[in-house]
């Protein structure tokens, strides 16, 4: 993990993102929700974050 504090979007998102199962965090409703952690992401946790989301998009797309 990063050695700065992530940023307070990022925690809300993934605050968020964590009470929902696999396929409520891929679905077009959290979208935006999940957007948003990537935005503001660290620099170490983006890869993850980037994973999910081609695995988002090969399911849904």
């Amino acid at each position: 993990m990063s050695k700065t504090k992530p940023h307070p979007k990022f925690m809300e998102a993934m605050r968020k993102l964590k009470t929902m199962s696999e396929e409520e965090r891929l679905s077009e409703e959290n979208k935006e929700l999940f957007e948003q952690a990537m935005k503001y992401a660290p620099l170490d946790i983006q890869p993850a974050l980037i994973a999910i989301q081609k695995k988002y998009e090969q399911t849904y797309h």
